[in-house]
């Protein structure tokens, strides 16, 4: 049995790859199309071309069919199922879902495809591009590759660039703003840079008063005429803009109301109104009036703003309180603006439970419960107002440690203010509403026979976004009581003969600031490369130790300086969380991960909290191995620990990553391969834990590495993910033993109880 999965794998690719061919079902007469090159005859810069080459390939059409790794898989498949006898049952489905049909050359319109590519060069600024196509035959292959030469001539350049516009006002707002201008003289033309540059002048008219200007309004002339190849661009209007169009308006009136029937233009109710910052608003009783003025920032006697009607929509959707936000603006004059703001309001209260079953590579499984309330306007200023209660237990139905179980249980509550709490304003700089965030949360955990965990952490923040796909947290106040009590004999002597982990287990006071930014490429759908970044910052104890130096309060009977007559920990940490997600074709995607963390304990910490230690191995981590089992370093907790949840080392410097090739495979069914490797380590102050400590010389040969295949059933409000890893590196065996892979064992029950690990988990683990 030993390795029989890997000729098993290989005998069927085999089989696959060369019972089929690929031109198994094309036509007689026809011939199988694999693509087009793009060849230039140029003088330009060749990255330049290259660049253009991407852009001509893009609007070629028809595409070849899809290659993986330079294998066209999904033909393959499609020829190896074979054509169904109905067009229904599975054969038929399979053929259509895995598959894909031969793309014949005769869809293939060489002609137009020339026509096209000229259009694009034209668009680029070559005015006098050739373009022909000759077609490479395989007539042994019955396939066919189209080759595109593509002499490009001259790129014209844009020489001058004047506006000619018969509003002297408006020409003076947009001279003002020129040194925004999206065309530069020397530049090759570029009609995208035109058309933007158009969308950029009406965008800055709109925000000054223009209410009924449009895009449309204006043209580019270009004038080509010398031997130089340059162009003199004028922006102009074109004749029959509407007078409206060049004037320009002022906000009259601003009215803000709770959305009824009653409350609508043509019957309003103005009887119970409040006049707040230039706006008139009528909310009712249980909304504070200040607390809607402040994100209404069209104001009368100002000119209008599209702008800052849209920022308004924005921000009062951000509040959180309303299903929707409905702006309407119409004439109140021949010269002003009247505004009116509709908002229909989400239900006040609610109450929630999320119930859950962890099953983890250890072998632990058990039940989870979180209770939340949710009063969304608690104070008459939509601040938002969380209770959450949650409960969690787990045990081992079977195995060494059947009978031991752990259960957590404690209440947090979040209160978020839709707006920066600070003694000096802060100018509206984008469309989101930020928070003011308080937090208190206490968490109890007993693990039977082990020890008592009590949590007690008080947090004072702000998070804001800066735009779509950028976010910040600053915490400034961050306190965290941690304390351990109740510690069995058992655990003790685990304790008494680890000092780092006795460390770790503390009693501990930690107080610091917290810093977090997130940027998510992965809010725009249709990007084909998605990237994520997160980085994080945590100082603590700095300021207690200052205040200490200060007072000169002295250090307990074990060498540590105190606050509150516990120990507080000093420490910086940094983390890096970077993915990358890749679409490779419609359907699949090849998705990679990087975790960069490390944390320097220093004053009045040998070490890093438990709470702040990093850890790896799990069904988001290095699946191959069980939850937070590696490291530190090619240290190994004794076999008859190793599986025991109850003893984590954890470290002070962590470094993963992951590969996955995400697929489907039938209806919500999808499958992925992966591959991580990663470990943790102490920083090399710590000496404490024999072969833990972080050098960079030895960083590699003490990583950790393993394999799998995962199915994933996505049914779109969740994923039910299963990894199945098994390891392919070993970083606590002896050096030249540490690659296992060779050993597999199928057959042997002992291999599969130590190698094989099932990861059962909701969500993608990256």
């Amino acid at each position: 049995m030993k390795a029989a999965w890997i000729y098993f794998y290989m005998a069927c690719l085999a089989v696959l790859f060369f019972s089929c061919k690929s031109t198994k079902y094309v036509p007689e007469g026809d011939k199988l199309y694999t693509g087009a090159d793009v060849h230039f005859q140029s003088n330009e810069d060749k990255r330049y071309l290259k660049r253009l080459s991407a852009l001509l390939e893009k609007d070629l059409k028809p595409k070849p069919n899809k290659n993986i790794l330079g294998v066209p898989l999904k033909l393959y498949i499609y020829n190896f199922i074979g054509t169904p006898k109905k067009e229904k049952g599975m054969r038929y489905k399979l053929r259509r879902k895995l598959g894909e049909e031969p793309v014949l050359y005769s869809r293939v319109n060489a002609d137009l495809m020339d026509e096209v590519l000229a259009s694009d060069l034209y668009n680029k600024g070559f005015f006098d591009p050739k373009v022909m196509h000759k077609a490479v035959f395989d007539e042994k292959k019955k396939k066919v590759k189209l080759v595109y030469m593509v002499e490009t001539a001259r790129s014209y350049r844009i020489k001058t660039y004047d506006m000619h516009l018969p509003e002297k006002e408006m020409n003076g707002i947009i001279a003002a703003d020129s040194a925004e201008s999206l065309i530069e003289v020397g530049k090759r033309y570029n009609l995208e840079k035109l058309k933007a540059e158009r969308t950029r002048i009406d965008k800055l008219l709109k925000n000054s008063g223009y209410y009924y200007f449009n895009p449309d309004y204006f043209s580019f002339e270009a004038d080509t005429t010398g031997s130089d190849a340059t162009v003199q661009l004028k922006l102009k209007l074109k004749p029959g803009v509407p007078e409206k169009a060049f004037k320009r308006f002022k906000m009259k009136e601003v009215y803000v109301f709770i959305d009824s029937i009653s409350s609508r233009q043509n019957d309003m109710d103005l009887s119970d109104t409040t006049h707040i910052d230039s706006v008139t608003v009528s909310v009712g009783h249980d909304l504070r009036a200040s607390a809607v003025s402040r994100y209404v920032y069209l104001k009368n006697e100002e000119y209008y703003s599209r702008e800052k009607q849209q920022l308004s929509v924005n921000r009062l959707m951000g509040m959180d309180l309303f299903k929707y936000v409905d702006a309407k603006i119409d004439e109140a004059d021949s010269n002003k603006l009247n505004a009116f703001f509709y908002l229909s309001p989400l239900k006040k209260k609610s109450l929630s439970a999320e119930f859950d079953l962890a099953t983890k590579s250890n072998n632990f499984s058990g039940p989870g419960v979180v209770l939340s309330f949710l009063n969304r306007n608690v104070f008459k200023g939509a601040e938002h107002l969380t209770i959450n209660l949650h409960g969690s237990a787990e045990t081992q139905l079977n195995g060494e440690f059947k009978g031991l179980y752990t259960y957590e249980i404690g209440p947090q509550v979040k209160l978020a203010i839709p707006h920066f709490l600070l003694p000096f304003p802060v100018r509206a700089s984008s469309y989101y509403t930020p928070q003011t965030i308080f937090t208190a949360d206490y968490d109890f955990t007993r693990r039977v026979n082990y020890f008592d965990l009590t949590s007690l952490r008080f947090g004072f923040g702000y998070t804001w976004k800066e735009t779509k796909a950028k976010s910040h947290e600053l915490m400034p106040l961050n306190i965290n009581f941690f304390r351990v009590r109740h510690v069995s004999d058992y655990f003790s002597t685990f304790l008494n003969s680890d000092p780092g982990l006795q460390r770790k287990y503390q009693d501990q006071l930690i107080a610091g600031v917290t810093y977090s930014y997130t940027y998510n490429e992965q809010v725009f759908a249709d990007k084909k490369n998605q990237f994520y970044l997160n980085a994080t910052g945590d100082i603590a104890g700095n300021t207690l130790s200052l205040f200490n130096s200060i007072t000169g309060q002295p250090r307990n009977d074990k060498g540590t300086r105190t606050a509150l007559g516990i120990a507080y920990s000093q420490y910086v940490k940094f983390g890096l969380d970077l993915r990358n997600t890749t679409k490779l074709t419609r359907k699949t995607q090849l998705a990679a991960h990087m975790v960069v963390g490390v944390g320097v304990p220093y004053g009045n910490s040998e070490a890093l909290p438990f709470l702040k230690s990093y850890f790896s191995g799990g069904a988001s981590s290095v699946r191959a191995f069980p939850v937070n089992s590696l490291g530190p370093g090619s240290y190994h907790l004794p076999d008859s620990l190793r599986n025991n949840y109850f003893f984590q080392q954890g470290g002070d410097i962590k470094l993963e990553w992951s590969i996955e090739y995400r697929f489907p495979i039938v209806s919500v069914l999808k499958g992925a391969f992966f591959t991580d490797i990663g470990n943790t380590w102490l920083y090399p102050t710590d000496h404490t834990i024999p072969n833990a400590q972080f050098k960079f010389s030895n960083m590699i040969n003490e990583l950790a590495a393993g394999v799998g295949f995962g199915l994933r059933a996505d049914l779109s409000f969740f994923i039910i993910r299963l990894d199945l890893a098994t390891p392919v590196r070993k970083p606590w065996l002896p050096e030249g033993q540490r690659y296992v892979l060779g050993d597999i064992y199928l057959g042997k029950r002992e291999w599969r109880r130590d190698n094989l690990i099932l990861n059962i988990a909701i969500g993608y683990p990256f």
